[in-house]
């Protein structure tokens, strides 16, 4: 009952945190070295030329501004804009699947152990943790949107180190209190006079209603993610028509798997 339980928790609050990576409808993959910082969007070609686009969507190679005509020009802003809208799109993503399982988490566990257990005031911190890192490798001190490609392991917006702050935390949770949870599921049985089949049923009153209050929030995030999906597929396009001006063919930052490309 207890592997249950926590299964469901987990289900619930992972699936919309890695909603970006290999396994999922939108791949999206992150490679080279991109940086937007400042409000000028950097990236190294694989032949260690520098393009960058500034702010009023000048793009300059080496430090020479390219002479573009007007459909180049169009691309250019459209591959700037993209990015500029990803970034915060993608932190909001993250930011808000932390916060829905810091909530799916806490009313599993408050439900069996109460509201004032150690461990889960532990796991509360490690999750705050991660939001703060989250507005790190997103926001820099001012507030200003910022990308660096390198803080994404193997180029995922969303990869295993996320993965793996999740999971050490709630593996930490549950060496930490499987005594108590232990005692949790006995006093309950006890209450229903060993009757497992009346505590499974309270449980499972306890899933529906979880589900119900966590429901629409990860249907809200599953919206965001098809949006940040839907940008990077227009950025991935937009990419590719930069590739046909002779300096850029290099240029391959971004790659979507599985996912229609948009104009």
């Amino acid at each position: 009952m207890r592997n249950m339980i926590l299964v469901g928790a987990l289900v619930c609050c992972s699936l919309p945190v890695f909603a970006l990576d290999s396994n999922s409808k939108c791949d999206v993959e992150l490679n080279g070295n991109m940086q937007l910082e400042n409000n000028i969007l950097a990236v190294t070609l694989d032949n260690n030329t520098r393009m960058t686009i500034d702010q009023d969507k000048v793009l300059h190679v080496d430090g020479t501004a390219l002479t573009l005509n007007t459909q180049q020009q169009h691309w250019v802003d459209n591959y700037y804009n993209g990015i500029s809208q990803a970034v915060p799109q993608a932190a909001t993503i993250a930011k808000d699947a932390v916060a829905l399982a810091s909530t799916a988490l806490n009313e599993v566990f408050t439900e069996l152990l109460g509201s004032d257990n150690t461990a889960l005031a532990e796991l509360s911190e490690k999750l705050r943790n991660l939001d703060q890192q989250i507005q790190y490798n997103f926001y820099s001190d001012n507030g200003a949107i910022r990308l660096h490609a390198e803080s994404f392991e193997n180029g995922e917006f969303f990869g295993e180190q996320w993965e793996s702050h999740f999971e050490e935390a709630i593996e930490d949770l549950v060496t930490d209190s499987i005594g108590h949870l232990m005692v949790a599921i006995g006093t309950q049985l006890i209450f229903s006079d060993g009757d497992m089949g009346e505590f499974e049923q309270k449980m499972e009153r306890f899933g529906e209603q979880m589900e119900q209050k966590v429901g629409y929030q990860a249907t809200a995030l599953e919206e965001k993610t098809d949006a940040l999906c839907s940008t990077l597929a227009q950025v991935d396009f937009a990419e590719t028509q930069l590739q046909k001006i002779k300096q850029l063919a290099s240029l391959d930052v971004i790659q979507l798997h599985d996912q229609p490309r948009r104009m």
